[in-house]
């Protein structure tokens, strides 16, 4: 099952088909709640250059994640959703990193344009703006974003379990095909998926949610 979701301007694919190992009936393992997360921020950075490449290069956040709640049920369906408070708090945390590098970015231009007698904040006072109205601006134009995300990530539908792969829908009343399985490792309270392939690398998740 593939799904794709929106970050910034960037489109991103996360292919959810899970993966469970160990025992004799590795379904009695997963079943249950599991919260993770995953790491987006290259792919935050990459859509940023599309659009604001001077901002994505004064960017300094290390990481935005994208915290991931899934349950697997007994009866081999599947609900995938977003912890839309961690979401949001990412979310507040990115847009304040990009007003500080727009600033960042500002000072430059006016001192590469040989504007010396002028600070950041006068040239926004001039267009009728302060730091916290820009600020403003900015929540305004990407705060709908969260919401979004969690919308578009939201999936439910039904596994199934194949050695040490799982195939998965992404409608409850239609059943897994034989396209798209991950790798997967299930070790007491943890489970690690391998979504390589759609370069994200390994994501942990644990039980409990």
């Amino acid at each position: 099952m593939k799904r794709r979701w929106m970050v910034l301007p960037l489109a991103l694919g996360l292919t959810l088909t899970l993966a469970a190992c160990g025992g004799n009936d590795p379904k009695e393992d997963l079943v249950g709640a599991w919260s993770g997360q995953v790491d987006v921020m290259d792919q935050v950075v990459e859509g940023m250059r599309v659009t604001a490449p001077e901002i994505a290069d004064e960017l300094e956040l290390e990481n935005f994640y994208i915290p991931l709640e899934i349950e697997f049920r007994d009866d081999n369906t599947y609900i995938m959703t977003v912890d839309q408070e961690k979401l949001d708090e990412s979310m507040d945390a990115l847009i304040q990193k990009s007003v500080d590098a727009t600033m960042v970015y500002m000072e430059q231009m006016l001192k590469e344009q040989g504007i010396t007698d002028m600070t950041v904040d006068e040239a926004l006072a001039q267009s009728g703006m302060d730091r916290e109205s820009f600020a403003d601006l900015m929540e305004q134009s990407m705060g709908n974003l969260s919401s979004s995300v969690a919308q578009q990530i939201q999936t439910e539908g039904q596994y199934r379990l194949e050695g040490n792969q799982m195939y998965t829908s992404d409608d409850k009343d239609t059943e897994p095909g034989s396209d798209g399985a991950t790798p997967y490792t299930l070790d007491g309270e943890k489970l690690n998926m391998d979504f390589s392939n759609v370069s994200l690398g390994e994501v942990t998740f644990t039980r409990g949610g």
